[in-house]
């Protein structure tokens, strides 16, 4: 059979695969009747979606991150926001950017009550008072490239401001961070003002303190920092909530920081929002499901293997519906999901009747059982099958 996959596939494809290329982070795809939906949820880091062929057009639903509590009292950071629209423009192929904003985070640079740490994509950081949450969006351009040298984002949901530290409990009431598009609370018993919210053009000022340090202001795409440490941090966003004044100590009892504000957001042309919600933060990526459908079948010759020995993997991809009379055409992308890298992508080339294949020679590197999953492009005729790839196990042997 190996010799019946080379004559199949050429010598081309049959180029050995280093497997130490990590694989992006993708949502997950599901395809309910004429829809395929993508739901991408929080990881830490930068996801991709790959505008499928045929698709010039996606709707987009992204929330973003809450602020969060201070320390002590945990007063509540602000909620998040929800934006929806319509991105258009798209082509085949493309691959858009994809951003979950985090909420922020308690490591050991924080207070032991407080997660002071700004979240991920946007959020600013305190000390004592909590940080701000970080903004989802969907960019044309990798996180690598700054915001300041080109802003390719399509749509932000803000994160919410972080709350700022109430040291006194006669002095409670105020501090909260502010939502999505709001400004944080001021601090009660003569305290830190709250952050300002960020806008359309500009980052929310930074919060004014009577007594010591005022927050700093937000910036395109990041939240300030709350004042000394003990103001909220504003929430990301399209530009950035400003940070909480810090607290008064110049007062008896000592007056309460200042929230810090939330981001703004940015809907696209006919869309909707923004509206402050308490989901959790995330992105869904919907688009109706282009062409044909395909049958699949994916084989690895063999399936049990010692290591380092070579593995030939082979995606037979054929029309599922009659009267189809070309045979698929587009690529076929192998993934090691244990070992979380992508094998290669190979392109169909012409099997049998209106079948084509692809397939890839691979080594593996480390024992144990290797769940392969096999994704077909699709074409301008025939679907894709990113929503339900096919797997298949190849165990190796020492």
């Amino acid at each position: 059979m190996l010799a019946v996959a080379a004559g199949v596939f050429g010598a081309a494809a049959l180029a050995p695969v280093a497997l130490s290329v990590p694989a992006r982070a993708q949502g997950t795809c599901t395809v309910s009747g004429p829809t395929t939906t993508c739901t991408f949820a929080f990881t830490g880091a930068e996801q991709t979606f790959t505008v499928p062929n045929g698709v010039s057009q996606v709707d987009v639903t992204a929330i973003g991150a809450a602020g969060g509590l201070s320390g002590v009292n945990t007063t509540p950071g602000g909620r998040g926001a929800q934006v929806s629209g319509t991105l258009t423009g798209l082509s085949g192929g493309q691959t858009l950017y994809v951003e979950v904003g985090g909420v922020p985070t308690l490591p050991s640079s924080c207070y032991p009550f407080s997660p002071c740490v700004g979240g991920f994509n946007g959020g600013g950081s305190s000390h004592f008072g909590g940080g701000g949450g970080g903004a989802s969006d969907v960019r044309t351009q990798p996180r690598t490239t700054p915001l300041t040298t080109t802003d390719s984002r399509l749509i932000v949901a803000a994160g919410g401001g972080g709350a700022g530290e109430v040291f006194s409990p006669s002095c409670t009431g105020g501090s909260q961070g502010g939502d999505a598009g709001q400004p944080g609370a001021n601090g009660m018993c003569t305290g830190g003002g709250g952050g300002g919210a960020g806008t359309a053009t500009q980052g929310g000022p930074g919060g004014v303190s009577p007594g010591n340090t005022n927050g700093s202001p937000g910036t395109l795409g990041t939240g300030g920092d709350g004042g000394a440490g003990t103001g909220g941090a504003g929430g990301g966003g399209y530009y950035g909530g400003g940070g909480g004044g810090s607290l008064n100590a110049n007062v008896s009892p000592f007056g309460s920081a200042g929230g810090g504000g939330g981001g703004s957001s940015l809907v696209p042309a006919g869309g909707t929002g923004p509206a402050v919600t308490g989901a959790a933060a995330g992105i869904t990526i919907s688009y109706p499901t282009p062409g044909k459908p395909v049958t699949t079948r994916l084989i690895a010759i063999p399936q049990q293997v010692r290591l380092g020995r070579p593995v030939v993997l082979d995606d037979l991809v054929c029309p599922a519906g009659a009267g189809a009379t070309t045979p698929p055409t587009g690529t076929v992308t192998f993934t090691d999901t244990t070992a979380g890298v992508t094998l290669g992508t190979a392109r169909l080339v012409l099997n049998l009747g209106n079948c084509a294949a692809a397939g890839r020679v691979v080594f593996f590197r480390t024992t144990g059982p290797h769940v392969i999953t096999a994704v077909y492009s699709g074409d301008s005729v025939y679907q894709g099958n990113g929503g339900s790839p096919e797997n298949i196990t190849v165990t190796v042997n020492p």
